[in-house]
């Protein structure tokens, strides 16, 4: 595959795919007593218990924005996602015609990029599409990441403590069974917002304590009529690369509420004349 693939991936899989962050240390904490951190860890799991029966699916307007060393730049279109791991970005040019779609169901991937006339699909273990999704990126959880949520599995709790600016408390945890392929074992650090019920960020780190993704959740939008508000989205995805200087956000508006969708509607056929590059 030629450097020109490679770079017009970039711009569909960052949508998606959070990048690699290589962060020097954890956040700072501050301990709680123990009345308070069984009273923290309760209310945690109650809201994470709450957000099992939040809608399933989101639809809304997205402008990505990307700054690093080597690339600056904003794409805008509109993004779909069903639990657990559909994603369907559409891009569009300035006169608002689409130009790029990228869908996957988690497995597999497809991606089409218009003016090239090409489209390309493969496993979502292929080294191509790998690069761009450090461990601790789940492309089985692809929506959860989007809608600033955990996955709906049973979670250890290992400790928690007061964020000391007051943003909250900082749970470190794990999915149980929560694992690479390669047997790495992986710790997430959620800070969580016990006012609003909602996460605003969430670090993954592997066994030496190096964090992998660093997610930023802001501006989360009101729950539609009959939502507990712990289901709301977040408005501004932020993931900082520490290793490379990059700052991608995600912009989301406009939401369509009570949408539904089913797993054709994150098939995107290859137009007539596109070739079709598989992705190995």
């Amino acid at each position: 595959m030629n450097r020109g693939f490679f770079r017009a991936l970039l711009a569909g899989l960052v949508v998606f795919l959070l990048f690699c962050g290589g962060c020097a240390t954890l956040p700072p904490t501050r301990p709680l007593g123990e009345l308070q951190q069984q009273q923290a860890v309760a209310l945690f799991r109650e809201t994470m218990a709450q957000q099992r029966d939040c809608p399933c699916c989101l639809d809304a307007q997205v402008r990505l924005s990307l700054k690093s060393l080597v690339q600056n730049g904003t794409i805008s279109g509109f993004v779909q996602a069903k639990a657990p791991s559909f994603l369907k970005f559409t891009a569009l040019n300035p006169l608002g015609q689409p130009m790029m779609f990228l869908t996957t169901d988690g497995t597999s991937f497809r991606y089409i990029v218009v003016p090239e006339a090409k489209g390309y699909e493969g496993l979502v273990t292929a080294a191509a599409f790998k690069k761009y999704a450090p461990p601790g990126f789940d492309p089985a959880h692809g929506f959860f990441w989007l809608a600033g949520r955990l996955a709906p599995e049973k979670l250890r709790i290992f400790s928690v403590a007061q964020d000391p600016e007051g943003h909250g408390l900082w749970l470190e945890l794990a999915y149980v069974g929560d694992a690479a392929s390669e047997g790495v074992a992986f710790r997430r650090h959620v800070l969580f917002d016990p006012k609003e019920k909602v996460i605003r960020r969430h670090l993954v780190a592997d066994s030496d304590g190096r964090i992998m993704v660093d997610v930023r959740y802001d501006d989360y939008a009101p729950a539609s009529n009959g939502v507990p508000d712990s289901c709301r989205m977040p408005g501004l995805i932020t993931i900082h690369a520490n290793n490379n200087g990059a700052l991608m956000e995600l912009t989301l508006g406009d939401w369509l509420y009570d949408t539904s969708f089913s797993a054709e509607d994150f098939r995107v056929n290859l137009p007539p004349g596109f070739q079709l590059v598989p992705v190995e």
